[in-house]
């Protein structure tokens, strides 16, 4: 992450912190203008899907589209490969129906998306925990039918589905994401700029005015060494005339 990205985010977190401090919460929490209270939860689950997207990137874990693909794959290996155990347990029990919901080829679950693969998976959870959970148990564990094979399913799925169905707000910083950092960071710069704009109502107190100083000292962009960005910008070198 640059560092340039690394002060923003700083600043970002800054401004929450003086929203949670015990003496400013009550001043804002579900006071007018009460959108404020919804619009600072937003700003906070957008900086933090931020934070995050950006230290995987910076980690070398690759974009958010990398990540989705990812989790995808990891799905969809982990759910065919119980699902093939039960296949075969199901084909030797005479078990016709089941048979019927778990014999899926590797190229269908790659064609499945989204919901219909949190769907299908969920289906050979239900299955395998039955089983897993039935008086063959024992027998059933011989095919690798066992509560840790359920619960590596269960992880994959859950990893899967955090993404696909995340917050709404963690969803449209994971679609700036797929185009840059740069866009991600702006989309979140323009809901605390809706911040700055409402925290101005807090001020008919001597507490509110003073949790609005602090919020706009720490919407400043601050420098490495702590304090503001004063970094001079070199002057653009006239063209020389032809």
């Amino acid at each position: 992450m640059e560092t340039v990205f690394e002060l923003r985010l700083k600043a970002f977190n800054r401004a929450l912190g003086v929203l949670d401090l015990p003496e400013h919460i009550n001043l804002w929490s579900g006071k007018m203008p009460v959108i404020f209270t919804p619009k600072k939860a937003e700003a906070a689950t957008m900086t933090a899907a931020l934070e995050d997207a950006a230290k995987k990137q910076e980690a070398g874990l690759g974009g958010v589209t990398q990540e989705k693909d990812r989790e995808e794959t990891e799905l969809e290996d982990a759910a065919f490969i119980l699902a093939q155990a039960l296949l075969s347990w199901f084909n030797d029990q005479k078990q016709e129906s089941e048979v019927a919901e778990v014999d899926f080829a590797k190229s269908s679950w790659q064609g499945l998306r989204d919901q219909q693969l949190l769907a299908k998976s969920q289906r050979v959870i239900d299955l395998a925990t039955a089983v897993t959970g039935g008086a063959k148990a024992a027998d059933a564990a011989k095919y690798g039918i066992t509560p840790d094979a359920v619960a590596e399913l269960v992880k994959e799925r859950k990893d899967y589905d955090d993404i696909v169905n995340e917050p709404g707000v963690a969803q449209s910083i994971r679609k700036a994401l797929t185009k840059g950092l740069r866009p991600a960071f702006a989309l979140v710069e323009k809901k605390f700029q809706e911040l700055d704009a409402l925290i101005l109502q807090f001020g008919k107190t001597e507490a509110g005015k003073a949790m609005i100083a602090a919020w706009k000292d720490a919407r400043v962009q601050k420098g490495m060494n702590g304090g503001e960005d004063k970094t001079e910008k070199k002057p653009a070198e006239p063209v020389k005339p032809a």
